[in-house]
């Protein structure tokens, strides 16, 4: 008798063997296609997409392309241009993919290299709602990497990426104001405002202006109305006023199956909540958005600037003393930014470190706003610092704050920068000054200036919301009053460098923030993508509930950025990511 299993049995036992190992293998895991993978769509794909959107679909190339002798496009008087132009917000929002910080992705010089890893495959120039719906279900259907582009202003590249279809909604325009609109009365506004999705704070302002009116909108005048809102978006006015989420009535948009749909309190009040501090690239594509507007807002404007020797103990004990004013002069009714420069070249010796800033105190006299300034600024005048002490001050009445702060330009932009920050609250401005001073010695390292942006306070905490809640991170209504900023850049190209600085903004600089207040967080639309523990920091306890959101509204994640809702549900292999390049997802997009 032989011991061999007869044929049947053998092959039953074979299928056996194979699906066992399947078993434990389990399934295959998904990967979102790239160019040089058999899953990325065949150009008749594309050619199909290009017809739905009317010939919209475009293979846009990085401006900086022309200043390289190796390029097909190169051209020695356009490079001229695009160089005279690379710090001017409003030329990289009139391109279809170029942002305000890429990273070194592709720099107009021939003496850095030009990659395309940073930017999308294929751009659809939309112009409206059936645009967008067209590629959101062209990347529902083959599933490949969908972002979204406005201005491009985007300092945690949400707006970019490589070997992606980005929907670009800068064309998608129209403001529309309704000056008693009964929709804001019951939040405290009198009309509201329409705004298209790629709009700009310098057009919101000038289309409210001319009702003489009042719109809680970005502090520069470059930034989109779309990733501002969604993110949370602070205001030169939100200490009186509350965030730009807060203000929204309403929101047209795009979801992820493709459905054009209104939200508000009343229609689907969930990704209402979500989308309101949510993020950018996340729930849908915003088409527009409804906010509330104020009446004219008077009052009175204080610039000040303090001058003193250069990263001296004076200059920050005085830096940490005024820090620790905020919370009382917030409750008084100021609004505005200030900044700590520990060095600023070309001042006289003894003037090198410089505190600098203004606020704005609605319905006040300058009389009124010196009696709150004074104080301070008596201070710090009168105290033996150990080194000499210059002190400017001016107050000017203000008529209309929206028609004053419209004629603000718009910040240069174009620099490899990082920033990190953090939310600050009254106790740790007010209580220990020894670890509040060393906290921002730390956060500056002796050279880099920090921003203070005196944002949030009483307007915030007690802002009427539409629907009663929104999803920003809820330290913001947490006896909050600074948000935090601080910013490294390094040479374009040094990688070594590079990587030193911005290991040292997230471990060092922004550590010692964290220690100084670690109960809050930080807002997600100035910081750092490297942020650890970032779904606390983001969003605090809202994010399980803006986590199972995400599933509901996005099972197929059509949408993945970093660092957004949803993130860890997949992974980037072979990159390093943001170590690398802000945007350059040099990998696969796994599901984890």
């Amino acid at each position: 008798m032989n011991n061999f299993l007869p044929w049947e049995s053998w092959t039953s036992f074979v299928f056996f063997l194979a699906s066992l190992q399947y078993a434990l293998a389990g399934p295959a895991i998904y990967c979102k296609p790239i160019p040089s993978s058999s899953s990325w769509p065949a150009q008749s794909a594309w050619q199909e997409l290009n017809t739905t959107v009317s010939g919209k679909l475009f293979a846009d190339v990085p401006p900086g392309s022309v200043c390289h002798p190796g390029n097909a496009l190169f051209n020695n008087a356009t490079c001229t241009f695009v160089l005279s132009q690379w710090a001017n917000s409003s030329f990289h929002a009139n391109n279809p993919i170029s942002v305000d910080y890429n990273d070194d992705g592709c720099l107009p010089s021939s003496l850095a290299p030009c990659s395309a890893a940073a930017y999308p495959s294929y751009v659809v120039h939309a112009t409206k709602v059936s645009d967008v719906q067209a590629a959101v279900q062209f990347a529902r259907k083959t599933g490949i990497r969908l972002i979204v582009k406005g201005t491009g202003h985007d300092l945690l590249s949400r707006s970019s990426g490589g070997q992606s279809l980005s929907i670009w909604t800068h064309n998608i325009v129209g403001i529309s104001v309704n000056s008693s609109d009964a929709r804001a009365l019951p939040y405290g506004g009198v009309g509201s405002v329409k705004i298209a999705a790629g709009s700009r704070m310098m057009e919101v302002y000038q289309a409210v202006a001319e009702y003489n009116l009042t719109v809680i909108a970005g502090g520069d005048m470059s930034v989109g109305i779309g990733g501002w809102v969604l993110g949370g978006g602070h205001s030169p006015i939100s200490s009186t006023y509350g965030l730009g989420a807060d203000q929204v009535l309403e929101m047209e948009v795009v979801t992820p199956d493709g459905r054009f749909l209104t939200i508000n309190e009343n229609s689907y009040p969930d990704l209402f909540w979500a989308m309101r501090g949510g993020g950018g690239s996340t729930f849908g594509v915003l088409i527009s958005v409804t906010m509330k507007v104020y009446p004219t807002l008077p009052g009175s404007l204080t610039i000040f600037s303090v001058n003193t020797t250069s990263n001296s103990d004076t200059f920050w004990s005085i830096s940490s003393y005024f820090t620790s004013q905020v919370p009382s002069l917030s409750d008084k009714g100021a609004n505005g930014y200030h900044y700590f420069i520990p060095y600023a070249p070309g001042t006289p010796p003894d003037q090198l470190g410089i505190i600098i800033g203004g606020f704005f105190f609605p319905n006040k006299t300058p009389a009124q706003v010196n009696e709150v300034m004074d104080p301070v600024l008596t201070k710090i005048n009168t105290t033996n610092w150990g080194d000499k002490v210059f002190i400017a001050n001016e107050t000017i009445p203000i008529q209309d704050f929206n028609k004053f702060w419209m004629t603000n330009q718009p910040e240069a932009v174009g620099p490899s920068e990082r920033l990190g920050s953090r939310l600050l609250t009254r106790s740790a401005l007010t209580g220990n000054q020894t670890a509040l001073q060393n906290a921002l010695r730390t956060a500056s390292n002796g050279t880099w200036t920090l921003l203070n942006h005196l944002v949030a306070g009483k307007g915030v905490r007690d802002a009427k919301i539409p629907g009663g809640n929104n999803s920003v991170c809820p330290a913001w209504r947490n006896d909050t009053y600074i948000h935090f900023v601080t910013y490294r850049t390094w040479t374009p190209l040094n990688q070594t460098e590079k990587t030193a600085v911005t290991d040292e903004l997230r471990n060092s600089a922004i550590e010692a923030l964290r220690v100084l207040d670690p109960h809050t967080g930080a807002y997600v639309n100035e910081a750092d993508p490297t942020e650890p523990d970032w779904q606390k920091t983001f969003w605090g306890t809202n994010y399980p509930r803006l986590l199972s959101l995400k599933k509901k509204y996005d099972p197929k994640g059509i949408f993945w950025c970093k660092p957004c809702v949803g993130n860890e549900l997949w992974n980037v292999t072979g990159s390093s990511v943001y170590q690398d390049g802000i945007g350059e997802d040099g990998g696969r997009i796994c599901q984890a």
